[in-house]
């Protein structure tokens, strides 16, 4: 910062003229840090996400030994509201448990959910390290499939899949991480351009490695870190793209049950049973956004936001 002919002319002494300086700075020392320092979510939400996260995730794998109804079997009257009995939930509109209906949803939402970024993951984060290694044409046939997959509309997609194949668990795992495949190519690619740099991969093509020992060796866990923020980013996505579609009666099907067909199914009694729709929408909207804000954290955690923007 120079003078201006403003000081000059008005004759600023010089110690004043440094403290107006000094308190500039400041000043915009403080602005640009606010600026750029992220906002992160207070840490009581933080750790209520993971508790109830453990919750649910709890009551998934030990579905089969707590002291709940089979979820397909009626276990009392119709449309019995919430209350302190064995079913504290109530029933639904056949008479089913509530409670076991959503333990039990929550099993099938969480093993779609993680079986499709898994898939995603294998194969477009093969895909990627492969188009970032070998470059060229293998680049122009990876981002040809990825534009393609992008152009088309993700539900109409899962439509026309779940229309022509019978909606089973494995053609849901399979349509849905068709369509995170794009996501997983680009960020492995990404991520393993700026590692293909690195004076190790260096070393290793000048010591004649083959390219499948630099991928699977050098490349591909040093990529795997990346992979798992972005699937805990994705998971939550996958388990609302299940829950919408089994909303719309091209998810899972009866007499499995899941969170979106229960909401579906308590869309028909909120005149008279409106808990029918609610405990599952409520239950659904938490772990979704309790999903979201564990990813959150642990990509901050592992700060792998830059590799992520590349």
């Amino acid at each position: 910062m120079t003078l201006t002919p403003d000081d000059v002319a008005t004759g600023t002494p010089l110690e004043t003229f440094d403290a107006r300086r000094r308190h500039r700075l400041a000043f915009s020392g403080t602005l640009s840090g606010t600026l750029r320092r992220p906002r992160s979510r207070p840490k009581f939400i933080v750790i209520a996400c993971f508790i109830w996260l453990g919750f649910v995730v709890l009551l998934a794998i030990f579905a089969n030994v707590l002291p709940i109804a089979n979820p397909t079997v009626v276990v009392g009257n119709i449309n019995i509201g919430p209350n302190l009995s064995h079913e504290f939930l109530g029933t639904d509109a056949i008479g089913r448990s509530m409670i076991s209906r959503l333990v039990f949803g929550a099993r099938i939402s969480f093993e779609i959910s993680i079986l499709v970024n898994l898939v995603a993951a294998a194969v477009g984060g093969g895909a990627g390290l492969l188009s970032a290694y070998f470059k060229g044409p293998v680049t122009f046939v990876v981002d040809t499939i990825a534009n393609t997959i992008l152009s088309i509309p993700g539900l109409l997609l899962l439509l026309a899949i779940v229309a022509v194949f019978h909606p089973t668990i494995v053609v849901l795992v399979l349509a849905i991480a068709f369509l995170y495949l794009p996501g997983y190519m680009r960020i492995t690619r990404a991520n393993a351009l700026s590692q293909m740099q690195q004076e190790y991969i260096v070393a290793a093509r000048g010591l004649g490695a083959r390219p499948h020992r630099i991928i699977l060796r050098e490349l591909m866990p040093n990529t795997i870190l990346t992979l798992v923020t972005f699937g805990a980013l994705t998971v939550p996505g996958a388990m609302l793209t299940e829950g919408s579609l089994s909303y719309l009666g091209f998810g899972v099907q009866l007499p499995t049950p899941s969170w979106g067909q229960m909401i579906a199914q308590g869309q028909e009694s909120l005149s008279f049973a409106p808990w029918q729709a609610i405990i599952p929408c409520i239950v659904f909207a938490v772990t979704v956004f309790s999903l979201y804000t564990v990813g959150d954290w642990l990509r901050a955690k592992l700060d792998v936001r830059g590799a992520m923007s590349q």
